[in-house]
């Protein structure tokens, strides 16, 4: 079996069972899709879970601040205004480590507006999302390293 067939073998194992389990549970689905996403988008295992986390929180709070925001005027022109200042932001705190990853915070502050402002179901389905996204990782490794061409 080749990297990239574990890889795919172990990701669409667990893809599946998050997306069967969660949809039990009541989870929306797609939001742990964007954990995972940003998991691997940032570079994986510790520092990329950490660093994913992070960046989905930061963006989720962002998020929620422009959200609020709208209680305040909800003008177009206002609106262009506070977005604008809250991506420039998102930009800039990449200086920090930790936030460096700037598509993900993207990911973070895009999926509040796209659940409607739903921050407790996110904050669930964010961190379960990265511990998809290391199931995903891990089980591909374990494969590769199980049932590789080299063994």
């Amino acid at each position: 079996m080749s990297v990239v067939m574990a890889n795919a073998l172990g990701t669409g194992i667990f893809c599946g069972l998050w997306q069967g389990i969660g949809s039990v549970l009541g989870l929306a689905t797609w939001m742990g899709f964007v954990g995972c996403t940003s998991y691997f988008s940032a570079g994986c295992g510790k520092t990329g879970f950490i660093k994913s986390m992070c960046s989905n929180y930061v963006g989720l709070l962002w998020g929620m601040c422009i959200i609020m925001s709208g209680n305040i005027n909800s003008g177009i022109l206002f609106g262009a205004i506070v977005t604008g200042a809250f991506s420039w932001l998102i930009c800039y705190q990449s200086k920090i480590d930790l936030l460096s990853l700037v598509p993900n915070t993207f990911m973070g502050g895009f999926s509040a507006f796209a659940s409607g402002g739903n921050w407790k179901m996110l904050c669930i389905c964010l961190v379960l999302g990265n511990i998809l996204g290391v199931c995903c990782d891990y089980s591909g490794r374990f494969l590769a390293a199980k049932f590789g061409k080299d063994n």
